[in-house]
């Protein structure tokens, strides 16, 4: 065996020939198991991964093995000291809670609840470890959040035929917000120690904070939108009126354009982008303009798609619209081709 994999060269106290002798041996056989077994957990690892991959909410889902040395170095490092000399019963392996490893990305800080609850589907809980909390209860740490769960198949699922073999199989699961796992990939670059100086101890705590504020602004942005969203609905529902002289954003397409196309689909990303073009022709542009546009120029667009013989997509039939509402403020909005397929409407 090489004097690497000696503990710590006689540093931990335990100096004995038989002793170190204990040690390689259970070394040799973690070795051993490691090699013969690996391809097996990797299946593992493929399993758990596609169990969890469809939850709702999920971001992205990686997964690891830990590497042999890593394992022998923590081992050695967090839990050899604490093993007496006379205990020789033991397996280096069972004291390795992360070597499966699955890591669990979602949007927002509610969503890791969601997926902790969508767990319980598949998986028992062994042990938790919830960073968020570590780290909330201290104002003088600095490191990433996250929740950090032991977990083996459940009684259910443990039982299955494709998942029998995996039964006794234990993973380490992290469930990290984007914003945590952005900070957690910084934080492992910069390698911080206890011992380094407190200015650069001050100076981290005032990045993590800004990661911290991130992650709830985020969250907080993210229900005032679906807040919004909910007001759209309820006013169509309600059959509410358009308001007038209030600025045009993004709901208050969608409400005008719902109104008239209740059935189509109006991704949000190129909604945002319709209106930001529409907005670019007139800053200023309302609501009830827009409503204004299409309640008097639909049937005239109706003309054009007879004449082309072909259905209009509602953004082309609001284009249209805008562009008879004000030819002027919106000359660039429709082409050339468009404005003389126009022309035939007279």
């Amino acid at each position: 065996m090489k004097d690497s994999y000696l503990p710590f060269g006689g540093n931990t106290g335990y100096t004995s020939t038989r002793f170190m002798s204990d040690i390689d041996l259970k070394i040799n056989e973690f070795k051993n198991d490691y090699d013969s077994n690996l391809e097996f957990y990797h299946l593992a690892l493929s399993a758990f991964t596609k169990l969890i991959a469809p939850f709702p909410n999920v971001e992205n889902v990686t997964g690891r093995i830990k590497e042999y040395e890593e394992c022998l170095s923590k081992f050695k490092r967090k839990y050899l000291p604490l093993i007496p000399p006379s205990n020789v019963n033991y397996k280096i392996i069972n004291f390795l809670s992360d070597f499966v490893g699955i890591r669990v990305v979602c949007p927002y800080l509610k969503d890791v609840r969601i997926i902790r609850k969508e767990l319980n589907k598949y998986f028992r809980e062994v042990s938790i470890t919830d960073k968020t909390i570590q780290m909330e209860s201290t104002d003088d740490k600095f490191g990433y959040k996250s929740l950090h769960l032991d977990l083996k198949l459940n009684a259910k699922y443990a039982k299955k035929t494709e998942y029998l073999r995996f039964a006794n199989i234990q993973f380490e699961l992290q469930i990290r917000t984007i914003i945590q796992d952005a900070w957690s990939v910084l934080d492992h670059k910069i390698k911080y120690k206890k011992s380094i100086p407190q200015s650069l101890k001050r100076r981290i705590n005032r990045l993590s904070a800004l990661f911290e504020i991130a992650d709830d602004e985020f969250l907080r942005i993210n229900d005032e939108i679906s807040n919004e969203e909910k007001r759209i609905n309820n006013r169509l529902k309600k059959g509410l009126t358009v308001e007038k002289n209030m600025p045009l954003d993004v709901f208050r397409f969608l409400f005008v354009a719902l109104k008239y196309f209740p059935d189509y689909n109006f991704i949000e990303f190129k909604v945002d982008g319709f209106v930001q073009e529409i907005l670019s022709n007139k800053k200023r542009f309302t609501e009830s303009e827009l409503n204004d546009a299409l309640q008097t120029h639909l049937p005239t667009v109706k003309q054009i798609a007879e004449i082309e013989k072909k259905e209009l997509n509602p953004y082309t039939k609001i284009r249209y619209c805008l562009y008879l509402f004000n030819r002027h403020l919106f000359s660039n909005i429709i082409s050339d081709y468009q404005k003389n397929t126009l022309m035939l409407t007279k």
